[in-house]
């Protein structure tokens, strides 16, 4: 199933000012806005999806993702590709108390190809 990125436009592009995913249908949003909320309990477990590459495996279960805004942690039982551009969907996993690190616990992922779709893995 190919879906096209660019037909979505801004719809699916969170810029760094209006990255609220719940501002959006499909709950794209950035970095840098989950970072500036890291202190919002209420934020917490909030589903989102971002746009970027894994840049390292650290362990079995850890990742770090970057996109154009920064880097965060992700927490994930699925196995990710290093270096691609992807999409990942998952849930905010606040660091109660700065206890443990920002994440975001990965519930799926895809690929985007080199036009901007959305690829099955």
């Amino acid at each position: 199933m190919l879906v096209a990125l660019c037909a979505f436009g801004p719809t699916l592009r969170a810029t760094a000012g209006d990255a609220d995913p719940a501002k959006n249908k499909w709950n794209v949003t950035t970095v840098a806005w989950i970072a500036a909320n890291e202190n919002d309990l209420d934020r917490d477990n909030d589903k989102v999806a971002v746009i970027g590459k894994v840049t390292e495996k650290h362990s079995d279960h850890v990742y770090f993702f970057k996109d154009d805004t920064g880097t965060i942690e992700l927490d994930s039982d699925i196995d990710l590709p290093v270096g691609k551009l992807i999409v990942v969907r998952g849930r905010i996993d606040q660091a109660f108390l700065h206890i443990g690190p920002l994440q975001i616990n990965v519930d799926s992922w895809r690929h985007i190809g080199k036009l901007g779709e959305i690829l099955d893995k």
